[in-house]
C-alpha cells in the first residue's frame, strides 16, 4: 500500500536480506550429495557493477570442492542490450569457469536478441567451438547447428546421469520439437541410448506467483503476468511455460525447468506431475531489482544423499564473506522425486500483535503465531501496520492458489475495534495479504487476527469473485452461482439449502476498509441462496454497497471435524448446526454471545464468522450491516461480539461460525492412502509413510497418518496396502522399502486390523 511495484519488489527482498545481512561461509555438503548453481539475469553487471558478475564465477571456482560443484546453469539475460561491451563482461566471467574445468550451459533472455531476427552476439562470443571445449557438450539445435541458443548437454552428478537443455527465449515448435525429441531418446526405450534424467534452463516458463506463463488463461495489459514472450512478437513465433509444459508433460525423464526473467519478488516455484506420474520442479529466480544490479545473488541446489534439494540463495559479494537468505521462498527443501503434500485439511493460526495499535509512523509490531495447525503458519513480510503477508510450511501463498479467511480475534484495543480482509497485495505477485483496518475509522491498525487457509488442490468450494461478479479464480463454484445485483449486491446460489445445508463465510478481497455481509435467503422448498453485500466499515444500512473484490469458502454442514453452525442472535436459538452435544453456545448480552466447545480453547483453534442475516430496514431488504470478532474471556471459552454499522455499539444478528482445531482441523475428502495428493497411491506415499514411521500424537495425513489417529504405524501402513494405485507401469512395482511396508499393512489388514476414521 502505497510502494511502486518495483520498490516494493526490492524493498520485500531487502528488508528481509538486510535483517540477515551477516557473513557466512558457505556451508559444505556432506557426503556424496553435489551443488548444481544456477547464475539469475546477470544483464545490470556493467558499469559500476562489473566486478560482480567476475565475483559471481570466481566464488564458484574458490568453493567448487565444499559444494561439491556439479554444474553451472545460466538462465538468460546474459547481457542487457545485446552489445560488445557487455558480451566482453560476460565472456571473461564465464571465461573463469572454462579455466577451471567447471562445465555450464547458457539460456538466450530476452535482452540477448532481436526480436524480428532472434540474432544474438552470444555466437561470437560464445561459440559452438568454445561450448565444445567442455566434456559435457552434447550439440546445438539440429537446424541451426552453428547457433548457441539451443543446446544440450551431459553430465553425471551423485550417481546419476542428467540431459540439460538450454533452450531460447520463448522456444519455437521446432525447437520443442528437437528437444523432445532428446528427451525420449535418453528415456531408457533407444537402444545405444541409457537412460538420463533432464533439466531445462530457459528464460521465461514460471512466473512470480507459482504459475505457468499461459498467454491464453492471462492478459499481459492487465498485469497478471507481465514479460510474457506473447507480448512481443518474436521471430518464427513462440512457446510459453504452459505450452512447453504441454509438448514435455509425456516425458517420463523430465525433473527441472529453469528460468529468470521476471521481477516482481522474483521467486517461484511450482511442482507438477507428468502423464507417466513423473515430479518436474519448475523454479523462477531473479534478482536483478536490488541495488547493484542485483547484489550478486545466485542459487546453490544441494543434491543430498536422502533424495531430498535444499535450495538456498546466496550472494558472495553484499557483505565480506558472502551471506545466505532466509527467506522462505529462497531457502526451501523439495523431494526430487515427490510433489509437495497437498493440505486435505484448512490450515489455520492465531496471530499475535505486538506494539501499537496505531503508531503515527505507520510501523508493525513483532508479530508471532502462538498456535498453528501443520503446516506452520509463518510471517514472511511485514508491510506496515496492518499489513502482512503469510506463510504455509515456509511456502509463500497466492491469490490463484486458494482463499485465507480471518476473523478479529481480540475486542478492543486502545480505544478501537477492527475490521480484516485478505486479498491480492497490490505489488503484482499475488501474494495473499491481511490488511486490518479500524472500524470506521479508515486507519491501518495493528491488531491481533486468526487465519485458516482453504487450498483450491484441497478442493474446498472456495473463490475470489472480483467486484463486477466474475471469478478471478477458485474450485467449485461456477460462473453461473455468481450473480451481480447491484452496486456491492451479489447473489450466491450454490444449488443448496443455506438454512440447513451448509455454510458460507465471506471476506473483502481488498486492501482498504471493505467488510461483506451474507444474508440467508429461503425460496422454498429446501432451496435459496445467499444474498451478498460489500461496503465500507462505517457505512450505515443501505440496500446498495460499494463495488469491490470480495472471497468466499463454503462448509457443508458434514465437513469432516467441523463443528459449527448458523445462530440467530437475535432470538438466541439454532438454526441448524453440527452436534450440539459438542458445544454450547448462550447469549450472555445484547450483541454478546459465549461459545464453549468441549474440550477445546481459544488457544487450540480459531473461529471463522460471517453475518448471516437478511434484515429490513424503512423498506429495504439487505443483509445486516454488522461486524463481527471474538476473543478469549481467560477462562477457556470464546466471547463473540456483534456490532452495528455505522456507530459500532453491541447488537444482536444472526451469524455463520466454525470452529477450526489446530490439531485435528477440518478437512475435505480424500483418497485413502495418498499421502501427497497427486490421487494416486503408490511408492511416493510409502515414502512419505517411511519418512513418519512411529510418529506419535502430533501426525498429520500428509505425514502418512492414514487413519488421523495421531501416530503412523502398521494401521496406516495396511490403508495403504489396500488402496495401492500407481499411476502407470513405470511406477507400479514398489521398491524393497516399499515392499516392507506393504507386508506390514497386508498382514495387519489380514489379522483384522484395520480401521478408518475421522480423528
Amino acid at each position: 500500500m502505497g510502494l511502486s511495484n518495483l520498490y516494493r519488489s526490492a524493498f520485500a527482498c531487502g528488508l528481509i536480506l538486510v535483517a540477515s545481512v551477516a557473513s557466512a561461509t558457505v556451508t559444505p555438503v556432506a557426503g556424496t550429495s553435489w551443488t548444481l548453481a544456477l547464475l539469475p539475469d546477470t544483464q545490470h553487471y556493467e558499469g559500476d557493477y562489473d566486478g560482480t558478475f567476475d565475483a559471481q564465477t570466481q566464488f564458484l571456482v574458490d568453493n567448487r570442492d565444499a559444494l561439491n560443484l556439479a554444474y553451472v546453469l545460466h538462465e538468460g539475460d546474459i547481457t542487457n542490450n545485446n552489445r560488445t561491451d557487455q558480451w566482453d563482461i560476460a565472456s571473461a566471467a564465464m571465461g573463469r569457469l572454462d579455466t577451471a574445468g567447471i562445465s555450464y550451459s547458457m539460456a538466450a533472455g530476452n535482452h540477448d536478441i532481436t526480436y524480428s531476427t532472434r540474432a544474438s552476439l552470444m555466437g561470437n562470443y560464445f561459440p559452438i567451438s568454445r561450448l565444445d571445449d567442455q566434456p559435457t557438450y552434447g550439440g546445438a539445435y539440429t537446424a541451426e547447428p552453428t547457433s548457441p541458443q539451443n543446446t544440450y548437454s551431459l553430465f553425471n552428478a551423485g550417481g546419476t546421469d542428467w540431459l540439460v537443455l538450454a533452450l531460447e527465449y520463448g522456444p519455437r515448435d521446432g525447437v520443442l520439437a528437437w528437444a523432445e525429441g532428446l528427451m525420449n531418446q535418453y528415456s531408457g526405450d533407444v537402444p545405444g541410448y541409457s537412460r538420463r534424467e533432464v533439466m531445462i534452463v530457459t528464460h521465461a516458463n514460471l512466473y512470480c506467483d507459482s504459475t505457468l506463463y499461459d498467454h491464453t488463461t492471462t492478459d499481459p495489459s492487465t498485469g497478471t503476468q507481465n514479460w510474457s514472450p506473447y507480448s512481443v512478437t518474436m521471430a518464427g513465433g513462440c512457446n510459453d511455460g504452459a505450452e512447453m509444459w504441454e509438448a514435455f508433460k509425456d516425458c517420463d525423464n523430465l525433473k527441472f525447468v529453469f528460468n529468470g526473467h521476471v521481477l516482481e519478488d522474483g521467486a517461484g516455484y511450482l511442482a507438477t506431475v507428468g502423464t507417466n506420474g513423473n515430479v518436474v520442479h519448475h523454479m523462477v529466480a531473479n534478482y536483478q531489482f536490488l541495488p547493484n544490479g542485483g547484489d550478486g545473488y545466485l542459487r546453490l541446489m544441494e543434491f543430498k544423499d536422502d533424495g531430498t534439494i535444499h535450495v538456498r540463495t546466496y550472494s558472495p559479494t553484499v557483505v565480506a564473506g558472502g551471506t545466505y537468505v532466509d527467506r522462505p521462498d529462497q531457502d526451501f527443501v523439495i523431494s526430487l522425486n515427490s510433489p509437495p503434500p497437498v493440505n486435505r485439511h484448512a490450515v489455520a493460526a492465531n496471530l499475535v500483535v505486538e506494539g501499537e495499535t496505531a503508531p503515527s509512523e505507520n510501523t508493525v509490531g513483532p508479530i508471532s503465531v502462538p498456535q498453528s495447525s501443520l503446516p506452520q503458519v509463518g510471517t514472511t513480510w511485514q508491510v506496515n501496520r496492518g499489513d502482512y503477508e503469510l506463510t504455509i510450511g515456509n511456502q509463500d501463498i497466492t491469490y490463484n492458489k486458494g482463499v485465507l479467511l480471518a476473523t478479529v480475534s481480540q475486542d478492543l484495543r486502545d480505544g478501537y475495534r477492527a475490521t480484516v480482509e485478505v486479498g491480492r497485495n497490490s505489488f503484482g505477485d499475488r501474494q495473499m495479504a491481511l490488511s486490518i483496518m479500524g472500524a470506521a475509522s479508515a486507519t491501518e491498525m495493528n491488531f491481533n487476527t486468526s487465519v485458516a487457509w482453504f487450498g483450491f488442490d484441497a478442493g474446498w468450494t472456495a473463490a475470489h469473485v472480483n467486484a463486477d461478479g466474475s471469478i478471478a479464480a477458485g474450485n467449485g463454484v461456477e460462473q453461473s452461482m455468481i450473480t451481480k445485483n447491484d452496486t456491492g449486491r451479489f447473489a450466491v446460489d450454490l444449488d443448496v439449502d443455506p438454512q440447513s445445508d451448509g455454510l458460507l463465510f465471506v471476506i473483502g478481497n481488498n486492501n482498504s476498509n471493505r467488510v461483506v455481509q451474507t444474508g440467508v435467503v429461503s425460496t422454498g422448498g429446501g432451496d435459496g441462496y445467499w444474498d451478498v453485500r460489500v461496503q465500507t466499515n462505517g457505512a450505515n444500512f443501505s440496500a446498495t454497497g460499494t463495488d469491490s473484490d470480495w472471497s468466499l469458502v463454503y462448509l457443508p454442514i458434514d465437513t469432516p471435524n467441523l463443528i459449527g453452525g448458523l445462530y440467530n442472535g437475535r432470538d438466541a436459538q439454532n438454526v441448524f448446526s453440527t452436534d450440539t452435544s459438542d458445544y454450547t453456545m448462550t447469549r450472555i448480552g445484547t450483541g454478546e454471545y459465549q461459545l464453549t466447545i468441549d474440550g477445546e480453547t481459544p488457544e487450540t483453534g480459531m473461529l471463522l464468522l460471517s453475518v448471516a442475516y437478511e434484515a429490513t430496514a424503512s423498506g429495504v431488504t439487505a443483509p445486516d450491516d454488522n461486524i463481527l470478532n471474538y476473543e478469549s474471556d481467560g477462562n477457556g471459552n470464546f466471547i463473540i461480539r456483534s456490532f452495528d454499522l455505522s456507530a459500532v455499539n453491541l447488537q444482536n444478528t444472526h451469524f455463520a461460525w466454525a470452529f477450526v482445531d489446530f490439531d485435528y482441523p477440518i478437512r475435505t475428502a480424500w483418497l485413502p492412502g495418498d499421502a501427497n495428493g497427486d490421487n494416486w497411491v503408490d511408492q511416493y506415499d510409502a515414502r512419505i509413510l517411511a519418512q513418519y514411521w512411529l510418529t506419535q500424537t502430533e501426525a498429520e495425513w500428509w505425514m502418512g497418518d492414514f487413519n488421523g489417529d495421531g501416530a503412523v504405524n502398521d494401521l496406516d501402513a495396511s490403508i495403504l496396502a489396500a488402496h495401492w494405485n500407481p499411476p502407470s507401469e513405470s511406477t507400479s512395482v514398489p521398491e524393497p522399502s516399499t515392499f516392507c511396508l506393504l507386508a506390514i499393512g497386508l498382514g495387519m489388514a489380514f489379522l483384522g486390523r484395520r480401521r478408518l476414521c475421522d480423528r
